[in-house]
């Protein structure tokens, strides 16, 4: 039978980072900002996430893949194949959970959780590369999906690295993780020296604000964790000195110390996505990420991602490319 490697579930060639360069040569031409007055450049897929259900301002989430009309849903697996090149058991993994518990797979949620890990998974790389000891790290990293929801983030990272164990933790496993799992047990291929191809995936039920103890190397996720989540995930990132990919979703105003709300709206930021984007900011700068990552706001308005390593703030130690210079917003 065949085997996969680590990182078979590759970015496109769009997507592709070097350690030395936050954003690639080819994309800087694609990413020059929009001049007053001109048009919004569109991403790759726009038209795509444009078609499905929506609500106000984002992918419906009542929207299931299953319930899709057929058109859809073969444009869904054409998108799904070029996320993940060579890896096309993952479009039959994810529309067998569709086909078969058709109360589970979410429309939005695979899309945004697709592009999230496309952009995590390629980040993550980059992370093992630089490290001075890069077969070490890998070998005693765990990558922690916190308040991983339905698991499906975790999931998905858990096939594209199977020589890193990866935790899903939340106050309660659903039932779509046992979905996930058992499809890509039935569809997946097992790595080398693995008796099942999701091995390294294992659920933890609690309270990650008073269980998790993450070891030096490790790798903290949280996809649209609320509130002083997200804080707190990055707090624990440089405490313990980890890597990190935080996609903040609502922050309640002042939990960072910081008001941008005027009880008068003389002052205040009125523009929701004006406040989101100025929170993210914050955060990133106040824990010295590496850099900020955006997926479509045509799936989420919720889609900034923060990413970092510990050694961000020690760049003598851990990474050969490491420096600590702030962060880069990745449009």
């Amino acid at each position: 039978s065949s085997q996969r490697q680590r990182g078979i579930i590759t970015a496109p060639l769009f997507m592709k980072e070097s350690p030395n360069n936050s954003i690639s040569q080819t994309q800087s031409t694609a990413m020059l900002p929009v001049r007053k007055g001109g048009k919004r450049k569109r991403r790759r897929f726009d038209e795509l996430f444009e078609g499905l259900p929506r609500s106000a301002n984002a992918i419906c989430s009542n929207s299931m893949v299953g319930n899709l009309e057929d058109d859809t849903k073969k444009q869904i697996r054409e998108y799904i194949i070029e996320r993940c090149p060579g890896s096309a058991e993952i479009v039959d993994a994810l529309f067998w959970v569709a086909e078969t518990h058709p109360k589970e797979l979410r429309t939005k949620e695979l899309m945004e959780t697709v592009e999230a890990i496309t952009i995590i998974g390629a980040a993550i790389n980059v992370l093992l590369d630089s490290s001075s000891d890069t077969t070490q790290r890998k070998q005693s990293m765990t990558i922690y999906d916190l308040a991983c929801g339905h698991g499906l983030g975790g999931t998905l990272l858990a096939y594209r690295f199977p020589e890193i164990k990866v935790v899903c933790i939340d106050m309660e496993r659903r039932p779509c993780w046992i979905s996930y799992r058992e499809a890509f047990e039935k569809f997946g291929v097992k790595s080398p020296g693995n008796d099942t191809v999701m091995a390294n995936l294992v659920f933890e039920v609690g309270d990650i604000m008073t269980t998790l103890k993450p070891a030096q190397g490790d790798y903290l996720m949280c996809i649209h964790g609320c509130n002083d989540l997200s804080p707190f995930v990055l707090t624990t990132a440089l405490e313990h000195r980890t890597g990190f990919a935080i996609m903040p979703c609502c922050i309640r105003d002042g939990i960072l110390g910081v008001s941008s709300t005027s009880s008068g709206r003389n002052w205040g930021i009125i523009d929701d996505n004006a406040r989101y984007a100025l929170q993210v900011g914050y955060l990133a700068g106040k824990f010295s990420c590496s850099k900020v990552a955006a997926i479509s706001h045509i799936i989420t308005n919720r889609f900034l991602i923060i990413i970092g390593d510990w050694t961000n703030n020690n760049p003598s130690e851990g990474s050969t490319h490491c420096k600590k210079t702030g962060y880069v917003v990745e449009k």
